[in-house]
């Protein structure tokens, strides 16, 4: 008999028992492919005081079956609450606490990665030291250039002032960028701050808002270290060239510890690839371009 497979996804803030509307088309896909799925309340679990309340319509299962999340991005703390609580009612997500962490936060993801991605120092950010911490470690760079996130998240639109920097060994402007993107990221920041080696990538075309240089990137998803698929990155742009072969990818992805994960890949102007992050799988955004049926039905493939 076929394992059941459940996704979860977080509930309308507007209506019960209804899918947030940013889901929606994929909720509808992963029932078309045979998923059963589960709502939970996302706002209560980020919430300090009513994050045990989030899941109170989700009836306890009568065994222990895997679940799939697919929604916003939680915190490792977060997570961790929603895993042991759905655990309570035997339903098991695919990735543990760790197993989150381990592609969610950029440092943790290093150990598998670190010699197919930039150059990158970070600093846990506790105060105004802790910057003042990271700019020591950024002479490593010298006088290269390096881009600027938060473990999690950069302020891309905001390229000017508070992600890219021309020569690292301009310690004001390196300071003034990294305040800038504290400020920016505010109570939203994820635990600390990365440095990165900004590497020439192929040039595609410049967003249509914010005026960011968009390069050539793709996004691609591992379940149970089996390739879901290989994705256009963004929506804008014409992507010329075929889309990369992924066996050394593949062979790089058998090697982290996640059982569902995103991996972003970008072509230099060289012509060679590098991966520049991971990501934990259920909180990965699914590029526009990708069709949200065609993406559920190859996962059940690789969850099965």
């Amino acid at each position: 008999m076929t394992e059941q497979l459940y996704i979860l996804f977080c509930e309308s803030p507007f209506q019960t028992n209804k899918v947030d509307e940013d889901f929606e088309d994929q909720f509808i896909s992963a029932k078309e492919n045979g998923f059963e799925t589960l709502l939970f309340n996302f706002e209560d679990l980020t919430s300090a005081d009513r994050f045990s309340i989030a899941t109170k319509r989700i009836k306890q299962n009568e065994e222990l079956v895997k679940v799939i999340y697919r929604g916003w991005m939680l915190t490792p703390n977060q997570y961790s609450i929603l895993y042991n609580d759905l655990l309570t009612k035997n339903f098991k997500l695919i990735n543990n606490a760790e197993e989150y962490q381990n592609c969610h936060y950029l440092p943790d993801s290093l150990k598998f990665i670190e010699n197919r991605t930039p150059k990158t120092v970070f600093e846990k950010f506790e105060n105004e030291t802790s910057i003042d911490k990271l700019i020591e470690k950024s002479k490593a760079f010298g006088q290269k250039a390096v881009i600027l996130k938060d473990y999690v998240k950069s302020e891309k639109h905001d390229w000017e002032t508070a992600c890219f920097v021309a020569d690292a060994s301009d310690t004001d402007k390196l300071k003034k960028s990294i305040t800038k993107l504290v400020e920016l990221r505010d109570k939203y920041l994820n635990e600390g701050i990365a440095v990165r080696e900004f590497v020439e990538l192929n040039d595609l075309t410049i967003h249509s808002k914010s005026g960011m240089p968009l390069t050539e990137e793709y996004r691609l998803f591992f379940c149970n270290k089996k390739l879901v698929g290989i994705y256009d990155y963004w929506e804008e742009g014409e992507y010329k060239l075929s889309k990369p072969d992924t066996t050394e990818f593949e062979k790089i992805a058998k090697q982290v510890e996640s059982n569902f994960f995103s991996m972003d890949i970008a072509r230099q102007k060289n012509g060679e690839l590098i991966i520049i992050e991971l990501g934990d799988g259920q909180v990965a955004g699914l590029p526009d371009k990708i069709d949200r049926n065609e993406f559920y039905k190859q996962l059940k493939i690789c969850c099965c």
